[in-house]
């Protein structure tokens, strides 16, 4: 059958290559070009064109560009043509629109006469033009373009073909898409997006075959980590912080087979070495740390020097390779040390577990309201007047029992519960407090402050919500916070203390003289007393100097119009040494351990008596 010059003999030849190239295995870029070059070829063959070519659509529709052409005359050839829409806008409008696009005479038609001296392939040759837009996705692609020299008559037969034939390759760039689209989800899946390193998805599957080929040879994985790299960060901005990741790990590429390395955090990167031997890992760990940091790194104008730790976990048969890599994260939790090199110790983990579990009972038992206040007397070393308490915070665990504070307060603060724990607390105090002051015992009461909390947005209005609501004076209320305090921006600080005063609330310095230069609390802060650690108490019945240092310090504190509190008085020479040298006020197991408020009534009823 012919129609026009459409021969079902051709078209029946090259059915079955078409169907094949549409179902080719192999689909990318470059096979993907052969075809379409081949279809160029085809569509020349069955339609007697003289010029077959497909183009492409730029990301805006502002242009196309001609990607194959194939001529009778010369074969493929891949000329360097664009079509700007501006030079024909309604064709490119039409070319988003049409099935097809028959053209009998490109001289006279409106939409592509201006087009065809400069643009055609074969220029001022070209006289007749059947385009079929090419559809992906529901959106133009680009467009096969065939062109004759001698006038023709477009038939529907003629169109059919072409437009199915502009489908076919539509097909083959979907499928091109798809697997970019794969490839691009593969990449996500297995790499590391900033560095090109393997994630740690990539990672476990690489070494858990690296593992079963070593036919029980022993091996082990090495945690590399900057250290301090939060503060780092901070200080150079995350732009400038992921340039410094990836010339981190430009400079472990060099000295690591890139296929037993990945980074598996933001400063952290992981290697497999095949040395299950403690000193052998131990030397390969500790040269990569010191290789990789020996040199400063260059940041726009800085010159940043590193320090890297190493954390090792020797291969264990029975653990999985993401079991060894958690290993790994135990031996790096909780270090503050920089440059170091450790290795994981079973026993790491059991103190995980207990932590986790301290967390979640810690987290549990606030809910529960299992937290409470002891109270330890404050006597006026003057006259043995009891001035006051400091509310001690205990945990009353209805399985443990009491909780030595050592035990969850660290916890508490390194995960941030301590804030609302430490509201609990401050809400009972408050309570406790009006229940004295509506008796007529105007008692003071001291309560610690993390520095956490301290610093805290909003914590001075919240506790002055609380004050207000439950109808008690802030006067009474002293807060006592550490040294480290001190270390935070002293600008941001004082302005805290500033805010705390205003309220009513006072402000001590708990373990004075144990931390960051503690003259700096006197000569610049507005608090209004000081508290003596403990060693300065013990020291002043086995140390002639220590009750120089104290002497020295409560003299100070004097001439500032500072009140001194020493805590830690157990024997009743410290008591009558620290009152001779002009201490305020005391408190210590001397006088009474911090008690229960069932037992502390008892306790004051006994000491009033005295």
């Amino acid at each position: 059958m012919t129609e026009g010059n459409f021969s079902a003999q051709s078209y029946r030849k090259h059915q079955e290559k078409l169907f094949d190239l549409v179902r080719m295995p192999d689909v990318n870029e470059a096979t993907v070009h052969q075809a379409i070059s081949y279809m160029c070829q085809v569509v020349s063959d069955m339609l007697d064109v003289d010029t077959v070519s497909i183009w492409h659509f730029d990301d805006t529709y502002a242009s196309i560009r001609c990607q194959v052409a194939y001529s009778k005359e010369v074969g493929h050839t891949q000329p360097d043509l664009i079509v700007d829409r501006d030079a024909a806008p309604v064709y490119f409008d039409a070319l988003r629109t049409n099935r097809v696009l028959p053209f009998d005479d490109v001289r006279s038609h409106p939409w592509v006469k201006d087009l065809y001296q400069q643009y055609f392939v074969e220029g001022q040759r070209i006289y007749s033009m059947l385009d079929a837009p090419i559809y992906a996705n529901e959106y133009a692609k680009g467009v096969i373009c065939c062109e004759t020299f001698a006038p023709r008559t477009w038939t529907y037969m003629e169109e059919l073909i072409v437009s199915t034939l502009s489908d076919f390759i539509a097909i083959l760039y979907l499928r091109l898409e798809r697997q970019s689209i794969e490839e691009h989800v593969t990449r996500l899946a297995y790499t590391d997006a900033l560095t090109g390193l393997m994630n740690e998805n990539a990672f476990v599957e690489h070494v858990d075959r690296v593992r079963e080929e070593a036919d029980g040879h022993l091996g082990s994985l090495i945690y590399l980590k900057v250290d301090k790299f939060r503060a780092i960060e901070d200080a150079l901005g995350l732009e400038k912080a992921d340039a410094l990741v990836k010339d981190v790990a430009a400079r472990l590429r060099h000295i690591v087979d890139p296929t037993m390395l990945a980074r598996i955090s933001q400063s952290g990167f992981m290697v497999w070495t095949p040395y299950g031997d403690r000193i052998k890992a131990f030397g390969v760990a500790d040269m990569l740390a010191e290789t990789v940091t020996k040199e400063a790194y260059a940041v726009g104008a800085l010159d940043v020097v590193l320090t890297m730790s190493a954390f090792i976990a020797i291969e264990d048969k029975t653990y999985s390779t993401l079991e060894l890599i958690h290993a790994t994260r135990l031996a790096e939790s909780g270090n503050v040390q920089r440059g170091i090199v450790t290795f994981y110790e079973p026993e790491m983990g059991e103190k995980a577990a207990a932590e986790l579990t301290l967390e979640m009972n810690l987290r549990k038992g606030i809910a529960l309201n299992e937290f409470t206040l002891f109270y330890q007397p404050k006597i006026d070393a003057t006259t043995g007047r009891l001035n006051g308490f400091e509310g001690l915070m205990r945990w009353l665990h209805p399985e443990q029992g009491l909780v030595p504070p050592l035990d969850f307060i660290p916890l508490a603060e390194s995960t941030g519960v301590i804030i609302t724990l430490e509201e609990q607390m401050f809400t009972i105090a408050c309570r406790q407090l009006k229940e004295w002051h509506d008796a007529g015992r105007k008692y003071r009461l001291a309560l610690n402050l993390s520095a956490r909390h301290f610093l805290s947005d909003g914590v001075v209005d919240k506790f002055a919500h609380i004050v207000r609501d439950i109808g008690v004076c802030p006067t009474y209320l002293t807060f006592e916070i550490t040294e480290s305090v001190g270390m935070e921006n002293q600008l941001h600080v004082i302005e805290r203390f500033i805010d705390f005063r205003d309220v009513g609330f006072s402000i001590s310095i708990d373990d004075f003289g144990t931390g960051f230069s503690a003259f700096v609390y006197l000569k610049h802060y507005p608090i209004h007393e000081i508290k003596l650690d403990r060693q300065f108490i013990q020291a002043t019945e086995s140390d002639p100097t220590g009750n120089v240092i104290v002497q020295s310090i409560i003299e100070l504190a004097k001439g500032l119009k500072l009140r001194t509190v020493c805590e830690g008085i157990e024997t009743e020479s410290q008591r009558q040494t620290l009152k001779a040298l002009g201490c305020d006020e005391m408190q210590g197991y001397y006088f009474s351990r911090p008690l229960p408020i069932e037992e502390l009534e008892a306790w004051i009823k006994s000491y009033e008596q005295m």
